[in-house]
């Protein structure tokens, strides 16, 4: 009976430091609703360990042998820091860093390497992704701070589609038309660069700005299929990738198109 009464205060606060981190992780979810998840993982790892070392405070033994528990927990947690120092420690700190930067935030797309999607959580130890078949990739943070990251904002992006075409083509008049389906795509802005002449054909880079980024998932096959319709409403033939077209002409015809 006793050890039951001595037990009790030790027994009263380790309820309440878990009823406390159960309530206090929910009211932390509703609150941010994950927009701010590193914060969030923070804020709990600081509140675990400060309910950790009440519960420890409150048990009824010595002050030698409470200072020993403590030291053994410490000597724990340094080994265990030390043996995953490389991922655990990394990740963390990359997650910190990548919250104070800020180069990306939730519900943006990101491309890293073979990866591209929305960016549906931010965590302490890794970042999360949706990628155009809906599925979702986990990044570790320090793979993110160590490779480079193309971020498109929310407020619009440039897109483009490369096409080439016969020399025997006029350019302004195969610029014009690449216009007319960037316009049609839904595109702001479009312009157009003669991307290189090569050895068969001129190739064209059409570019536009999309400003509802929600779309950029299917934009550019849209983009891609109305400058095909375009260029074959003009009549004009579309050699891509590479076409070698051998036609019969008169020996001292030359290949410049008509002003």
């Amino acid at each position: 009976m006793e050890l039951l009464l001595k037990l009790l205060p030790t027994t009263g606060t380790l309820v309440f430091v878990v009823v406390a981190l159960i309530v206090i992780d929910r009211v932390l979810q509703k609150a941010s609703k994950g927009t701010n998840r590193l914060r969030d993982q923070l804020l709990m790892i600081a509140l675990t360990a400060i309910g950790i070392l009440s519960v420890i405070l409150a048990l009824p033994i010595s002050n030698e042998l409470r200072g020993q528990i403590l030291s053994l927990i410490g000597i724990i947690l340094t080994a265990a820091i030390a043996l995953s120092s490389t991922t655990f420690l990394g990740n963390a700190m990359a997650g910190i860093m990548l919250n104070a930067v800020r180069s990306f935030r939730i519900g943006d797309f990101i491309e890293i390497r073979d990866s591209f999607g929305r960016v549906t959580e931010r965590g302490l130890f890794h970042t999360e992704i949706q990628t155009r078949e809906r599925d979702l990739v986990t990044l570790p943070n320090l793979y993110l701070v160590t490779h480079p990251v193309r971020t498109v904002r929310t407020s619009g992006t440039i897109i483009s589609a490369n096409v080439s075409i016969g020399y025997d083509a006029p350019h302004d008049h195969v610029e014009k038309n690449l216009l007319i389906g960037a316009e049609k795509a839904g595109l702001k802005e479009p312009f157009v660069q003669i991307a290189e002449l090569g050895d068969f054909s001129v190739s064209y880079r059409i570019f536009g700005l999309l400003e509802e980024i929600k779309q950029i998932m299917t934009a550019p096959s849209r983009l891609r299929a109305k400058v095909l319709d375009s260029l074959h409403e003009a009549g004009i033939e579309i050699v891509s990738p590479t076409f070698m077209n051998q036609r019969v002409f008169d020996a001292n015809r030359t290949f410049i198109p008509e002003a």
